[in-house]
């Protein structure tokens, strides 16, 4: 006779149930979510800046502290230098930025004119009589069209919404340094508030669990920072020389998409390839040069000193997770894919280590319980 109470098909069926009738009355409800899943969205991106900003400062913080600074005064130095950076970028770099976007627009039109001198060059070989070239060239200039069109049309439709993008700005102008401030001064309170609220049982291993979450987080995202920094800076110093115009632009893209791994470096590199292509193929073999170069001292030295493995995600992984995240939140998903993957990994790891701990405690137990009885 089959024991129901002990069955693992009756437990899995029963959670099956619980979880379909969980999703069949959110359906039901959508009415509550709907502002529920507008107020987590607003939230989302202040906390997850001045999280990321919290694990690039929360070093530095302790830092101060080890040498007689008192944490308040270390936190009030941050967020000084903090404003201060911000107010930089947005009185010299952003103006700088926008230039250099617009000249490398400007170069648009030089550019399809070398393509059409390339492709009439081309056209005169004698492989190529097979091919109607000025056809190919109409269907090029069409589909251009419907691309210049259709980015026209997205900053036309954008350019609506820019009073809500200057809201949305303005609210996280606002609540990040204040989310960042208390991160930085409470969230040393953070582990001894759950582990006091947690059964004694339990205690050790959700203690083990936030500290080993805590560091991966820590040392992934303030060491691939510190790694990505020193990449975006050595770029911008070969491009400046090597006369790349939107220099700046091409390196701080290359440092934020540095953050990715694996494919993140291909994804820096595109434009910086494509900006060079623009001048001469040349142009764009340097420009791939300087970043094959640079990503070799960053695999090889930066991105190991810096973070080592703290990660220890298996290769194959990474690219699954870059591609499901990728397809859910576009660029914003490839840079917290990884990490967050990591932390999904330790909590499973600890969760899976309780019940494991549990199993063993009751297979004791019931052993005691049988030799005391016999």
């Amino acid at each position: 006779m089959i024991n129901w109470k002990n069955s693992k098909l009756m437990f899995w069926t029963v959670w099956f149930l619980v979880v379909a009738i969980l999703i069949f009355v959110l359906q039901q409800i959508d009415f509550i979510l709907n502002p529920l899943v507008g107020i987590l969205t607003a939230l989302f991106m202040p906390l997850l800046i001045a999280g990321f900003l919290y694990y690039l400062m929360n070093p530095i913080v302790k830092f101060l502290e080890r040498i007689k600074v008192k944490r308040i005064i270390a936190i009030a130095i941050m967020m000084v230098l903090l404003i201060g950076i911000v107010v930089l970028v947005v009185l010299l770099g952003i103006p700088m930025l926008i230039e250099q976007t617009s000249n490398l627009i400007s170069g648009i039109p030089d550019f399809i004119n070398m393509l059409e001198t390339y492709a009439l060059r081309v056209a005169e070989e004698p492989w190529m009589e097979q091919v109607n070239v000025e056809s190919v060239l109409a269907n090029f200039e069409i589909w251009l069209s419907n691309i210049t069109g259709r980015f026209l049309g997205a900053i036309v439709s954008g350019a609506g919404n820019v009073i809500q993008t200057f809201t949305d700005v303005a609210f996280m102008a606002i609540t990040i340094p204040v989310i960042l401030f208390y991160m930085l001064y409470d969230g040393r309170k953070f582990l001894p508030f759950v582990i006091d609220h947690m059964p004694s049982k339990y205690k050790l291993n959700v203690k083990e669990m936030l500290v080993q979450t805590d560091a991966t987080i820590s040392s992934y995202i303030s060491g691939k920072g510190m790694a990505s920094l020193i990449v975006g800076v050595l770029l911008f110093i070969l491009y400046t020389i090597s006369g790349f115009s939107p220099a700046l632009l091409l390196s701080v893209f290359a440092g934020i998409t540095n953050f990715i791994p694996y494919v993140g470096p291909f994804i820096g590199a595109a434009p910086a390839v494509i900006v060079g292509l623009i001048e001469s193929p040349a142009r764009g073999l340097l420009a791939a040069l300087f970043v094959l170069i640079v990503q070799q001292f960053d695999s090889n030295l930066f991105t190991p000193f810096f973070v080592g493995k703290s990660l220890s995600i298996h290769p194959l992984t990474v690219i699954l997770i870059l591609l499901a995240s990728a397809n859910i939140a576009g660029l914003i998903g490839m840079l917290i894919g990884v990490p967050v993957f990591a932390i999904i990994k330790t909590i499973t790891y600890y969760i899976v280590r309780i019940i494991k701990e549990q199993k063993e405690v009751k297979r004791t137990n019931s052993y005691t319980k049988n030799q005391i009885e016999n």
